[in-house]
């Protein structure tokens, strides 16, 4: 049995967006396995391992950025402005809390599915893991539509978030034991003004909300999966 997974990168250069790469290839790749199972270096035969990997995948960041706090203040060479604005919310200065608007989406014709967001990318070794504490979360992709942002806390012995093309940015994980299929999508300016849509249903409410609140005010899946349909790319 399978699942589809449709996504897409809504940035102006969402034509540099790679489909999410599996995990667990991307460990094995560093050479950490061997044939014989005696082998102390043999975790590729370790079924509870390989089970934790399982529908993991990696999202890749498609530029090359960077900002640095100095003295409160911003500096960064760039894109410019109008990038920066568009790109980062900084959520703290104090705490040095930050989101960057990556803006990748994920959907499927499921009823329900569970998606792990943005866990940190424990096998990379990149400016990310080294320098950002990555906030987790969690979204049925069956139930809602909205662009991911990547929100971060820069570790205390750092001041500079770097961000290098081609890089992990974070994981995702679906919550299935199907296989997953990715089929991506041109998210066009119907899709865009849904995904900006959605994402406006709590504000106002002053009040905490659970996440079945907004899975239920969420309308418009047939809608949206013909759109889809419409603009397969692969």
């Amino acid at each position: 049995m399978t699942t589809t997974v449709y996504w897409a990168c809504t940035e102006n250069e969402w034509i540099k967006a790679e489909k999410p790469e599996r995990v667990s290839k991307r460990f094995y790749d560093l050479g950490i396995k061997d044939n014989d199972r005696d082998s102390a270096l043999a975790i590729n035969h370790c079924p509870f391992f390989n089970e934790s990997l399982k529908n993991i995948y990696a999202i890749k960041s498609i530029y090359n950025y960077s900002f640095k706090i100095e003295d409160n203040n911003f500096l960064t060479l760039d894109y410019g402005k109008d990038f920066f604005d568009s790109h980062v919310l900084i959520r703290s200065m104090e705490k040095k809390f930050f989101s960057f608007k990556t803006q990748y989406i994920f959907f499927t014709d499921e009823e329900s599915l569970e998606m792990d967001c943005y866990q940190h990318p424990i096998f990379e070794e990149n400016e990310i893991s080294k320098r950002c504490m990555i906030i987790p979360g969690s979204i049925n992709i069956g139930k809602y539509f909205r662009n991911l942002e990547f929100s971060f806390i820069l570790k205390k012995d750092f001041n500079e978030f770097i961000l290098k093309e081609q890089d992990v940015m974070y994981y995702v994980k679906f919550n299935t034991k199907e296989k997953i299929i990715f089929k991506q999508f041109r998210a066009n300016d119907n899709l865009k003004q849904i995904a900006r849509d959605i994402r406006l249903i709590n504000w106002g409410n002053k009040n905490m909300v659970d996440v079945e609140y907004f899975y239920k005010k969420f309308k418009g899946k047939k809608y949206i999966l013909n759109e889809i349909e419409n603009n397969l790319i692969e």
